[in-house]
């Protein structure tokens, strides 16, 4: 039977024919594709990773300073605890008296640091370690609310 009369056409696939078929030979050499490719992805993976693995930027941190250092007078305490804010043994439950109150105090122990030479901080804020941070923090933004003060302190334990 001929392909013609059948309606049905041979197709001839050359790279099928015994006669021509052609092998390479192994290679000794070591494909490097592969590697540079892996080694690619590594870089990507560094390159995106490595800015999260920072932990903040670099600050130069205050040094701790101990309260028991500096004269008496020339600096004044603020202590913070569930009861109110405390300047010295005085209570303060509102913003104004404390704040009127605080004025008083910080002029006058600027003026005993400045007939002793002492420039550091003049206010210090003691915070009760089992009162809530949000009571502490609005002191300090009462604090923050006196203009004629320059820095405040935390005064913390250290651990022995």
């Amino acid at each position: 039977m001929s392909d013609v009369h059948t309606g049905r056409r041979r197709r001839s696939i050359p790279y099928k024919k015994e006669s021509k078929v052609h092998t390479d030979e192994p290679q000794g050499g070591i494909n490097v594709t592969p590697l540079v490719d892996v080694c690619l992805v590594l870089l990507i993976i560094f390159m995106v990773v490595t800015p999260m693995l920072g932990r903040g930027k670099d600050v130069k941190l205050p040094t701790l300073v101990e309260a028991s250092e500096h004269k008496e007078g020339d600096q004044v305490f603020v202590s913070v605890d569930d009861t109110g804010a405390y300047l010295d043994q005085d209570i303060f439950n509102s913003r104004r008296d404390f704040l009127d109150a605080l004025k008083v105090r910080i002029k006058e122990a600027e003026g005993k640091a400045a007939a002793n030479g002492y420039e550091g901080p003049l206010l210090f804020l003691k915070g009760d370690r089992n009162t809530n941070y949000g009571r502490v923090r609005v002191v300090l933004e009462w604090i923050k609310q006196s203009e004629t003060l320059r820095d405040v302190a935390l005064v913390v334990d250290l651990d022995k």
